[in-house]
Order: C-alpha cells, then sequence, then structure tokens
C-alpha cells in the first residue's frame, strides 16, 4: 500500500535537531568521565578511558532509538491510520470511504502500525556515532583548554608570588565536583574527586 512520505526538510530537520542533542550529550560525557576519572593532560592512557567511558555512555541512549524515526512514525502510520479512521484515504486524506481512493489509487484498509526495525537501528547508529565523535572531540577540546588555563593561572600567581607551594581549584563545569591541582613538588595532577583535598569555596 502506497504510504504518506515525509518531507525532505522535516526528516533532514529532526535529524539534525537530535544530532545537536546528541553531540551535546556525548561533550558533557567526555567532562564529566574526565572529572571522575581524574587525569591531567591529554596522554593516551586517559585518553582511552576517556573514549570507552563515552562508548558506553552512548550505548545507554540506544533504546531509545525509536526516536529517530518519530516523523516517519507520524507521517507514515499515525496520520494515515487516524485518516482511515475518519473514513478518508490514508495516504492522500481523500474522502475516501469505499474500496479504493479515486484520487491516488489506494486501497481503502487500515493501515500498517508503526514497529521499529533493522532500518530504525541502522539509522541510529548512523546518528550516534559521528555524534559521539564530535561529542568526544568537542569535550577533549574543552578539557585540555580548562586544564591549560588553570597553567596559565599557576603561572601568573609564580610571577606575583614566587612563594608559593600549591594552588588548587574545581574544574569547569560540569566536572566541577573535582579539582586541578599544582604542588611545587609533584607538579600538576588532577585527582579523582574521592582523592582531591577538601577546599574551601
Amino acid at each position: 500500500m502506497p504510504r504518506a512520505a515525509v518531507p525532505g526538510r522535516v526528516l533532514a530537520a529532526w535529524r539534525v535537531f537530535l544530532m545537536i542533542l546528541m553531540v551535546i550529550y556525548a561533550t558533557l560525557a567526555t567532562e564529566v568521565v574526565r572529572g571522575l576519572v581524574g587525569g591531567f593532560g591529554l596522554h593516551v592512557g586517559g585518553v582511552v578511558v576517556i573514549v570507552v567511558s563515552t562508548m558506553i555512555s552512548m550505548l545507554a541512549i540506544l533504546p531509545l532509538g525509536a526516536v529517530i524515526d518519530l516523523p516517519e512514525a507520524i507521517w507514515e502510520y499515525w496520520l494515515p491510520d487516524r485518516r482511515w479512521q475518519q473514513g478518508r484515504c490514508p495516504c492522500c486524506g481523500y474522502d475516501a470511504n469505499r474500496s479504493r481512493c479515486p484520487e491516488c489509487g489506494t486501497p481503502f484498509a487500515r493501515p500498517a502500525s508503526y514497529a521499529t526495525d533493522l532500518r530504525t537501528l541502522r539509522r541510529t547508529t548512523l546518528v550516534v556515532v559521528p555524534s559521539w565523535i564530535i561529542g568526544l572531540a568537542a569535550g577533549l577540546v574543552m578539557v585540555n583548554a580548562d586544564e591549560s588555563a588553570f597553567q596559565r593561572e599557576v603561572a601568573a600567581l609564580r610571577a606575583s608570588e614566587p612563594e608559593l607551594r600549591d594552588h588548587a581549584r574545581r574544574r569547569a563545569w560540569p566536572a566541577d565536583f573535582s579539582e586541578l591541582t599544582w604542588n611545587v613538588g609533584r607538579g600538576f595532577a588532577g585527582p579523582p574527586p574521592f582523592d582531591s583535598p577538601k577546599t574551601a569555596r
């Protein structure tokens, strides 16, 4: 049976909107994971832990994959079923309470119900994977920017206070539950939150 097609612009806008949301999610997840596992500087071991952890966090949203099909579910299933219940052609909406629509030739029969399938999984993967990669890269850039800013902050403090022995501050949001530290003997570090010394706000 012919089905009403989703307007291309609607489909593209919906997929772009979902991708933006997932990129934001992956970016925030990357920063939160960095705060949880700790570390300072983008070393291979730390980056691998972040990559694996954010990949797992992205897998957690795969069950919501049917959201990717929302335009299809509305245009190809919900609207046709509503038209059919009103005695109109499920495909074009013409008053067609008869065996076949005189306008488009569609048989007057109840449309199939929406169900996820392998196409849904494929569409979801094509949105989630690029979103994860872009969000991961953006998160690592923001983590690196925060840690570089802390290094400059320490350098400026040491220039004005040569006797400075240590310094600490919270990481940038959303990882502000953990700290960045510097000690004249140990250098720069980003301990996990359960190792961070308590500092006054």
